[in-house]
């Protein structure tokens, strides 16, 4: 076991001669002077400079420690060299201090090293505290748990207001399954990620020998959890109106069949396989839940995926369409999720997807069951990469689906009636249809864009009418250099309900100058400004915008946000 500090066999620590001599003499004379000696004195004045010179050379050691510290980090996390012998005396003269310590010839090291320093807080009395005194194992232990677990995150976070004075709302089309998110979001949200990798040889090993193309025989698992942050600006100062979620939380074991070395067992709560579109934050294909299988199996034309995923809920079902919030039953849904991906087609490659769900209630308290519903779906997305530029990216999909599977995810569609939220029956007889299309890419280093294009059609059979939604947005961003740029964003949405007889568009612009680490469409942690203005029509009066917005067709926000992920 590696200790906090220790010396190289090879390294000889030399202490001059008459720097020891000097430091005995000093400590006899302090232990010989009597401390309630007159200030005027001989002795006891040389006694006060001895203990300050004292306290000067205690200081220096302190510091030569810390400087060997730091040189013993970086030869570990440098290549093999072999090590010198230190040229200079242990004790540092006060009068010629040492020179300082250069950087580590490992760039990412000395990078993390200059960045923790300059952001090192010391507002709170713990930091304060631990800056006051050297504490060279924390920097050890954290190097520890760099190695040792995985921590990834996405955070989002900043403040806005409107042009009514309240605090910043989103503005959505009704009906519409997204919005175009730069400049309209309005929460704070953020996911942190722990995850560890294993790999044990020998344990669970089906087959002693090596395989013919050298690949490990011993078994590989992960360990992962995710935490979910969600607080929205009109509660900012609330801590009741934060949410935490656990939306991850699965194991996996892989490498344990000797002919398929890639095929994995999991099980637990996880993000599926899911697609989205980047600049609506929506997730087209999204079949995220509980539940368990296989995945990774190697074919000879791609890899397969079989997947049981379920979700679960409650909500007021009876007297339709006005259901009672307070009389619910519990709801559940049950996923075969078949996958078909990496299947290799002209100009990239292609997923293929097909889901039968099985959606059923209990029991309210009035003895009623919402009625059952069976449903199957296919998905057919097609993924370019890389697409105009090293970086970009663009997927086409198809999507129909029918019942309890229409919707695309492993849980229920909801809707609003009377301010309550309630789950949407799904009819045997209801189907939707989905097409995407979409794309990032950097066009040369000043200027990026990510276009999208969306179309729905969902018939809700007997339990509602046949809705559309269209959709439409770009998102260009003009790069200065690797740190400045001026992202513009455009959307509109359409969404027509035959039942309603209604018809009508939100569109939304905003402009937004940004600061990022890199020159790139998808460069983060990026910190924005943003000026947001929407325009809806008459048939969405009075559903746009909250309170703020009774009677109104238009709207603009103000804010700031920082957005990061890594």
């Amino acid at each position: 076991m590696p200790t906090l500090f220790s010396f190289p066999m090879n390294m000889k620590l030399e202490f001059p001669e008459q720097s020891v001599c000097r430091l005995v003499l000093m400590v006899i004379l302090l232990a010989a002077t009597p401390a309630s000696a007159p200030a005027q004195a001989a002795v006891p004045s040389e006694a006060e400079l001895l203990r300050q010179e004292l306290r000067q050379l205690k200081q220096d050691y302190e510091d030569r420690i810390q400087r060997l510290e730091r040189r013993l980090q970086q030869l570990e996390t440098a290549p093999s060299q072999p090590v010198q012998p230190p040229s200079m005396p242990l004790v540092a003269s006060v009068t010629n201090p040492p020179p300082p310590v250069a950087p580590a010839s490992n760039g990412t090291a000395a990078a993390r090293q200059y960045a923790a320093r300059q952001y090192q807080r010391d507002t709170e009395s713990r930091e304060h505290a631990a800056l006051a005194e050297p504490q060279p194992w924390r920097q050890r232990v954290e190097n520890v748990l760099q190695d040792f677990v995985d921590i990834k995150g996405y955070f989002r976070a900043g403040y806005g207001r409107n042009s009514e004075g309240g605090s910043q709302v989103a503005f959505q089309a009704p009906g519409a399954f997204a919005k175009y998110r730069l400049g309209n979001e309005a929460e704070n949200y953020g996911e942190l990620t722990f995850g560890k990798n294993f790999y044990v040889p020998d344990l669970f090993k089906i087959d002693s020998g090596a395989r013919p193309d050298g690949t490990p025989t011993g078994p590989i698992a992960r360990v992962q959890t995710t935490l979910s942050i969600y607080n929205p600006y009109q509660d900012l100062i609330s801590s009741a109106s934060t949410d935490f979620g656990l939306p991850e939380a699965w194991a996996s074991i892989g490498n344990v069949v000797p002919a398929q070395p890639t095929m994995k067992f999991w099980a637990g709560s996880r993000y599926y396989r899911r697609h989205d579109i980047h600049i609506n934050d929506f997730f087209f294909y999204n079949m995220s839940g509980v539940g368990g299988g296989i995945e990774d199996v190697q074919l000879p034309f791609g890899k397969l995926g079989l997947a049981w995923i379920g979700g679960a809920s409650s909500s007021g079902f009876s007297d339709l369409p006005e259901p009672d919030a307070s009389n619910k039953a519990g709801f559940s849904k049950g996923n075969w999720d078949l996958r078909l991906y990496d299947v290799p087609l002209p100009l990239g490659k292609g997923e293929f997807g097909v889901v039968f769900a099985s959606a059923d209630s209990g029991q309210d308290a009035d003895g009623n069951s919402a009625p059952g519903s069976d449903g199957a779906a296919i998905t057919f997305l097609h993924t370019a990469e890389p697409f105009v530029s090293k970086d970009g990216v663009n997927k086409f999909s198809l999507q129909f689906g029918s019942g309890a599977a229409k919707i695309f995810t492993s849980g229920f569609e909801t809707m609003v009636v009377n301010d309550g939220l309630f789950i949407r029956p799904d009819a045997a007889n209801s189907w939707r249809f989905r097409a995407t299309e979409h794309f990032t890419a950097n066009l040369n280093d000043s200027f990026s864009i990510g276009p999208a294009l969306l179309y729905q059609m969902t018939d809700y059979g007997d339990e509602g009418s046949r809705v559309h939604w269209a959709s439409a947005g770009v998102r260009p961003i003009l790069h200065f250099n690797k740190y400045l740029s001026l992202a513009f964003e455009a959307g509109v949405d359409w969404v027509r309900d035959e039942g309603l007889g209604s018809s009508d568009y939100l569109y939304k612009l905003t402009l937004a100058p940004q600061v990022s680490l890199g020159g790139r469409f998808m460069s983060r942690p990026a910190i924005r400004a943003f000026l947001t203005y929407a325009h809806w029509g008459s048939g969405f009066e009075g559903q746009v915008g909250g309170n703020d917005y009774l009677g109104l067709q238009e709207g603009m926000t103000v804010g700031v946000q920082m957005e990061v992920w890594w």
